[in-house]
């Protein structure tokens, strides 16, 4: 008998954090009859989401998969991993791309029936963001990714995939197939990561380490100040972004983190469309959730706070932009159109992702 537990996220719920927990404890889990991967690259398992969605985007890139022809070599490949090293027992793979990257059911279809070849049953389990609180964490992250839009109404209904769990859920669970199962966990603060571990071991039937595992002292995700993110969003067309890498954009992220300030809080109209939505919960209802104390805490957490987009003044402007220089950003002068990649450039990143990666 193999059976995989299949973590997909969601975002912003620890994921990573937990991830590198994972490899750091890979000798206790497995001794207490978790296997690990160790043909994918990293403690992501991100590759599943490159090979399986139908806009893999950037992460695509960062595997060298840019048409369904890549798409169907990835998959071979990792085909060829599975039936060289998967042994019988209980497997975790474990990537937040999969809930972010898979967005319609038949891409999770072609996951499953890919997955099936190998594994006899499949556990998923995702958590879930209260959408008030998830928000300026979510729209923090698309700024430190090099966007520009707005903290607004059109930012809540275009990122509402993100927001509307309900929906999220019916994508993924599979309720007619007896070997697939899918468990929706909340996220809540306290004691989350014990949560995940506790789901972990109650999904693959398997009796804990009997001591604490330990946790990654490494800085995960750079949080930054509202009034960071605001100078980020402004400067964003002017950082160069390296064909293969974004050290430039990672230096200038790391810089501003050093500056502390208070943190973006919900904007008005973003919660305001929200609720016009019905999405302040996820679109989930507590009479389906009742017994569990976390979900409890959960729908009762006090509504998250509002507060508008922050203006910079010019000697914040200033202290910024000797934060950029002292971290050795140059930014360009003018922003520009980026051009599309040419073939060559193509070539190029392809040929150093498969180096790295494969």
């Amino acid at each position: 008998m193999r059976e995989l537990i299949l973590h997909i996220g969601r975002a912003k719920t620890g994921t990573t954090t937990w991830q590198g927990m994972v490899g750091l404890n890979r000798k206790e889990l497995e001794s207490a009859g978790v296997k690990l991967p160790k043909f994918f690259h990293g403690d992501n398992h991100g590759e599943l989401a490159a090979a399986f969605a139908a806009q893999p985007g950037r992460l695509g890139r960062a595997f060298a998969v840019e048409s369904p022809e890549d798409q169907l070599e990835l998959q071979v490949k990792m085909a060829k991993k599975f039936e060289r090293d998967l042994t019988d027992g209980t497997w975790l793979f474990t990537s937040e791309h999969l809930s972010t990257r898979l967005r319609g059911p038949d891409e999770v279809d072609g996951l499953y029936e890919f997955l099936g070849r190998f594994f006899d049953r499949i556990k998923v389990f995702a958590y879930v963001r209260r959408p008030d609180d998830l928000a300026p964490s979510a729209f923090a992250e698309t700024i430190k990714a090099g966007r520009t839009h707005g903290f607004n109404r059109k930012y809540a209904l275009q990122a509402r995939a993100f927001f509307d769990h309900a929906a999220f859920v019916k994508i993924w669970e599979r309720p007619l197939r007896s070997e697939i199962t899918f468990t929706l966990r909340p996220y809540v603060r306290a004691g989350h990561l014990e949560d995940m571990w506790q789901t972990l071991f109650t999904l693959a039937a398997l009796t804990p380490p009997p001591f604490q595992l330990a946790e990654s002292t490494t800085a995960i995700n750079e949080s930054l100040s509202a009034a960071a993110l605001r100078y980020l969003q402004e400067v964003n067309p002017l950082v160069p972004d390296g064909l293969i890498s974004s050290k430039p954009r990672r230096l200038l992220i790391a810089a501003l983190s050093g500056r502390s300030g208070e943190r973006l809080l919900l904007a008005p109209n973003v919660h305001d469309t929200l609720e016009s939505e019905q999405l302040l919960a996820g679109g989930l209802s507590q009479m389906d959730l009742t017994g569990d104390p976390r979900w409890q805490a959960w729908f009762d957490a006090p509504p998250a706070l509002t507060g508008d987009w922050p203006k910079l003044g010019d000697l914040e402007r200033v202290e910024f932009n000797n934060l950029v220089k002292d971290a050795g950003v140059t930014l360009n002068e003018h922003a520009e159109e980026p051009a599309p990649p040419g073939e060559a450039s193509r070539v190029i990143r392809r040929a150093a992702v498969r180096l790295t990666k494969w």
